[in-house]
Parts: structure tokens; C-alpha cells; sequence
């Protein structure tokens, strides 16, 4: 039998050493929680400008698409969206990443008055505007202000993808028909 003496495994602490852990472990805890919401805001942030990016790429589809049913169907322009993806000129119908509904607002490019002018209109509305107007893109519905600024535009229904458009210029002048800008 091993010799010795045997001692209680709290013999070598003092009375109320154990709330010093406690107090460092709450510390701890605050600090982490202090941290977390510093980095709610950038999380934000991050996520909305991710979805501008996604907002612009799916925009960019959708002229594309126009594009290249343009081209091959002799220089007639499609009278809806849908029309774009079922001759697979689009993979997918993308939905606007900044709206609640995913719905875009249809470009329409009016010439009938000599120079050239962009109409927004709304889908419900489009079949109005197809006898003096042809779909050259898409805008988003989104009214909200972006963080970054596209073409001299700061809200997201005033950012218009469309047929020929140069990035590096300022949009051009958007008439509203139906729609709030």
C-alpha cells in the first residue's frame, strides 16, 4: 500500500478563489459580444455589395440575351423576357437581387421622336409601349440607395442595363412611364 497522506483535491485553494475564473470568463464573453457587433455592420455591408455585383451580372445577362436575339432574328427585338429563355438565349429567368419580388422593370429604347430616349416601364405595362418602343434592357424596381454610385446613379432604379450602353459614360436621361424613379 502506498504510503503518504491523502488530501482533498480543493486543500491547496483559498476561500473564494473560484470567482476569479467567473469574473475573467464574463469579461471574455463581453468582449466577444462587443466584437460580434462591431462586425454586424460590416457583414451588411459586405452582403449588399455582393448583391450590387450579382445586380449588375444579372442585368448584363438579360442584355446579352437581348443581344443575341437580335442578331438572330434578323434585327427584331424580343417582346418579353420570358421569350428569352425559352429559345435559350438566357439560362434562367434571374430575379432582381435588390427587390423584394425579383421583378426587373423593362428599357425600352423610343426613337419615334427622332432622338433616341429610354423608357422604364414597368412588365404589366410593356405591351402599351411595343408599337413605339423596342426592349433593349432591363432596371431594377429597388428604390433603395446603393453604396456604390454606377454611371453617375446612386438607387438601384436608376441603374439601366441596355443594348449599347458604354460604361465609362453618365446615364442618360430615364423617362419614368408608370413607375416611380
Amino acid at each position: 500500500m502506498p504510503t503518504g497522506e491523502l488530501t482533498a483535491p480543493d486543500a491547496g485553494r483559498r476561500p473564494g478563489d473560484g470567482g476569479y475564473v467567473m469574473i475573467l470568463l464574463m469579461i471574455a464573453v463581453a468582449v466577444l459580444a462587443v466584437l460580434m457587433l462591431m462586425a454586424v455592420p460590416l457583414w451588411r455591408t459586405e452582403a449588399q455589395r455582393e448583391a450590387e455585383a450579382e445586380l449588375i451580372f444579372r442585368a448584363r445577362q438579360y442584355v446579352n440575351a437581348i443581344g443575341l436575339y437580335v442578331q438572330s432574328h434578323n434585327n427584331l427585338y424580343p417582346q418579353n423576357f420570358e421569350i428569352l429563355h425559352l429559345e435559350k438565349f438566357l439560362r434562367q429567368l434571374y430575379p432582381d437581387p435588390m427587390s423584394a419580388d425579383g421583378a426587373w422593370d423593362m428599357v425600352f429604347q423610343d426613337s419615334s421622336g427622332g432622338e433616341a430616349k429610354f423608357l422604364v416601364v414597368p412588365p404589366g405595362m410593356a405591351k402599351a409601349y411595343f408599337s413605339r418602343a423596342v426592349l433593349v434592357g432591363v432596371c431594377s424596381t429597388s428604390p433603395e440607395t446603393a453604396f456604390r454610385e454606377y454611371r453617375g446613379k446612386k438607387k438601384y432604379n436608376e441603374w439601366a442595363f441596355y443594348l449599347g450602353e458604354k460604361e465609362n459614360e453618365k446615364m442618360p436621361e430615364l423617362h419614368y412611364e408608370g413607375v416611380a424613379p
